[in-house]
Order: C-alpha cells, then sequence, then structure tokens
C-alpha cells in the first residue's frame, strides 16, 4: 500500500470535495427540550444512513463489501459476478463519502475496465499508521463529546459540536489531513470534506443521526456539508460556511447562520446537492434552526435591534466581541440593516454602552447575511490594533 499513487494510472478521481466556498460580509461600522431521534440502527451501534437506505439490494451487497475490505485495510475486494465500472464507481463514492471513519482510504478511484471483477484499493496510509491516527482522532472525539454538560439536549449537543469545530479549526485545502475529521479534530486544520466528516464522528459518539451531504455551491466548487435529525426533524449544518477564514483575531469567533437549517433556505441557491444524496430526507422545519432555538429570531426591526444592544451590552462588559440575531422576514431585516447602518444607529448604540458600562468598544465589524436575514457584528476595542492604521 503506497501513501500515494502515481497519477498516470488514475483513471478516475472521485472529485467530490476537493474545494469549499465560504461567504464572508465584513464591513466596518459605527432551548430546545429533549429528543426523540429514533432511527434504524445496525447491530453493532452505527447508524444507517439515508444514503445506504436508497441504495438497491444488490448495491448495498456491493457496498457492504466494499466497507468492509476498507475496514481491514484489504488491498483488494472481488465480485462474482463482475460488477460494471459504473456502479463500482458510484458505490465507490458513497462509500467514501459516507464511511468517513474509515479516513484512510484515498479518494482516488481506477477502474481498467468497463467490467470488474477485483478492484483495488487505495489508502493515505500504512495500516500502523492510520491505526496510530485513529487513536488519537477516537480520544479527540471522546474528549469532547466527554465535556458536553450534564442533561443536554440534542440540540445543545449539535450546537456545541458546531462551535468547537468552527473554533478549533482553520480553514485550510493544502495541509495533509484536511479531508477528514482527524485533520480537523487532531491537527485543527480541514476542508469542507473533513469539517463534514468531525461533525460525522462527534455525533456518532452522542448517538446523533448524521450523514454527509454533497455536491457542489453556487460558483460550481465542490463542496461537503450535514444532514442531522433533531426531535423527529432533518436539518442541513454546514459548519466551513460558518467558519469565515477572516476571524480578526478573534479564535472564538463563530457564525450559526448555516446552523440547523431548512432546505428552502440553501439548497438552489447557496447548496446544490449531488444526485446521489438529493431528495433523500425532507429538512422542512425550522422549529429547531439555531436562532429559534435560542430564542434570537424577532419579528421587527425595534425588537431586533433591541435584543443586539443587550447582547452587544453583555459582550462588552464580559470582554467578549460577538452578537448576533436574525429576522422573520426581509422587510424586518432591511428596515433593521437600515437603522444599524445607513443611519448610523449602531454607532449610538456603543456610545451609549461606553457611556453607562465603562466599556471600551470603538466600533465593529458587520458579517450579514441578507439571504438568511441574519445581522453579526464583531466588536472591535479601542486597545485593537486600528486596520486603517
Amino acid at each position: 500500500m503506497k501513501k500515494q499513487i502515481a497519477a498516470a494510472v488514475l483513471c478516475t478521481a472521485l472529485t467530490l470535495m476537493t474545494g469549499s466556498c465560504r461567504r464572508v460580509s465584513e464591513e466596518p461600522a459605527g432551548n430546545s427540550a429533549g429528543t426523540d431521534n429514533s432511527y434504524e440502527y445496525t447491530a453493532n451501534g452505527e447508524f444507517i444512513s439515508p444514503v445506504y437506505e436508497s441504495l438497491s439490494e444488490e448495491e448495498k451487497a456491493i457496498y457492504d463489501k466494499i466497507k468492509t475490505a476498507v475496514s481491514n485495510f484489504k488491498d483488494t475486494v472481488s465480485f462474482d459476478p463482475p460488477i460494471s465500472k459504473d456502479t463500482a464507481h458510484k458505490i465507490y463514492k458513497l462509500v467514501y463519502s459516507q464511511e468517513r471513519k474509515y479516513f484512510w482510504l484515498s479518494n482516488l478511484f481506477y477502474a481498467p475496465s468497463s467490467e470488474i471483477s477485483v478492484l483495488k484499493l487505495h489508502y493515505l496510509y500504512e495500516r500502523e499508521d492510520a491505526e496510530v491516527k485513529r487513536g488519537e482522532l477516537d480520544l479527540a472525539a471522546s474528549t469532547i463529546v466527554g465535556e458536553l454538560p450534564d442533561g443536554a439536549s440534542d440540540f445543545d449537543k449539535i450546537v456545541y459540536f458546531h462551535d468547537k469545530i468552527v473554533t478549533n479549526c482553520s480553514f485550510s485545502d493544502t495541509s495533509e489531513h484536511v479531508h477528514s475529521a482527524y485533520g480537523v479534530l487532531v491537527t485543527g486544520e480541514g476542508q469542507c470534506e473533513g469539517y463534514a466528516a468531525a461533525m460525522s464522528a462527534l455525533c456518532e459518539k452522542a448517538r446523533i443521526p448524521c450523514y454527509v451531504a454533497f455536491g457542489k455551491t453556487k460558483d460550481g466548487i465542490t463542496h461537503a456539508w450535514n444532514k442531522v435529525l433533531l426531535d423527529g426533524n432533518w436539518y442541513n449544518v454546514d459548519c466551513t460556511w460558518d467558519d469565515p477564514t477572516i476571524k480578526r483575531g478573534d479564535p472564538d469567533f463563530v457564525r450559526h447562520d448555516y446552523l440547523l437549517v431548512k432546505d428552502s433556505e440553501i439548497e438552489g441557491n447557496t447548496h446544490f446537492p449531488d444526485e446521489l444524496c438529493a431528495g433523500l430526507v425532507p429538512c422542512e422545519s425550522d422549529k429547531l434552526n439555531y436562532f429559534a432555538g435560542k430564542n434570537l429570531i424577532f419579528y421587527s426591526a425595534a425588537d431586533g435591534v433591541k435584543a443586539l444592544t443587550e447582547q452587544i451590552k453583555t459582550a462588552g462588559i464580559a470582554g467578549k466581541r460577538e452578537a448576533e440575531i436574525r429576522f422573520s422576514d426581509e422587510s424586518a431585516y432591511f428596515t433593521a440593516m437600515a437603522r444599524l447602518f445607513d443611519s448610523r444607529e449602531l454607532k449610538s448604540i456603543i456610545e451609549d454602552i461606553n457611556g453607562n458600562y465603562g466599556t471600551h468598544i470603538r466600533s465593529a465589524y458587520k458579517h450579514n447575511n441578507d439571504d438568511m436575514h441574519i445581522v453579526h457584528v464583531s466588536l472591535i476595542y479601542e486597545s485593537d490594533p486600528d486596520p486603517n492604521e
């Protein structure tokens, strides 16, 4: 088993998630109850993904063969009778995307003929090295799950996992392990595929049904995110897009724009699922959207601005930086945006908080999301370097 495969012998590359897209808009400016997630699990406790369930019985048998071979570091997997190259490619792609706990599997697929009786498997690491890394990944994931407070609901767990991933990992598409949960949770570097794998790994330990969705962004860049099941409803979670590359020196910066959102808010707009995973489960509820679960959705501009003001005050007193709210519709959202930024009401809010509470906020950056009607500001303190100097 070689760590790298010469490109000349590769017939097809599984272009699953080789890139990732994020949208950052930054300009200087003045709980749920417990859940009942009944879903199918195997005898050894593994969640049965809707992706797997979408396959025919014959395809499931091929999937199981490849999965078993990969889990045991087999060099090849045999098929009798032979299977078509297209079928082998499809199932290999799904095994690679859904079984990310076997992070040593390469995403490169080689088929020398149209009919396959023996499929050669390629790995990123030698078995001994992979076993060490598997232990490190298990420890990292177990530590995060073990830090959950007693009585945390599944909503709380997903929020905690999301924030841990975003704050502890930096986006990279050049480091060695960026496509895996190992890269995100152990080395602290990853890209979309790794972020999605990390969320799946944490949910698996917490027994929250979760799988990886993959496809492209509106710019045609390959991308991956998650689908999670909470309180009987499926939701989308995209940790990558909540982790912008520019954090303004704040290690605790995290957005929640794409945490527990409906299909209608992203599909066909920012996220375009691959046909192999499109439409498998409906994500139609916004009951446990992050902002709904945190009581941060507002129906009027006045109520939203009041709540944002309180958040800024609390953050300023504690020396924190982030405040965020969401509006129920674009009318309230754009009215609030006009008040806060066009009319410079945010500047007055900051001045009043400084005067009344002795805080030292200089200004703020805004991270608005027009599609999702979200206002997020990051506070800039007087002690921070002046970006204009």
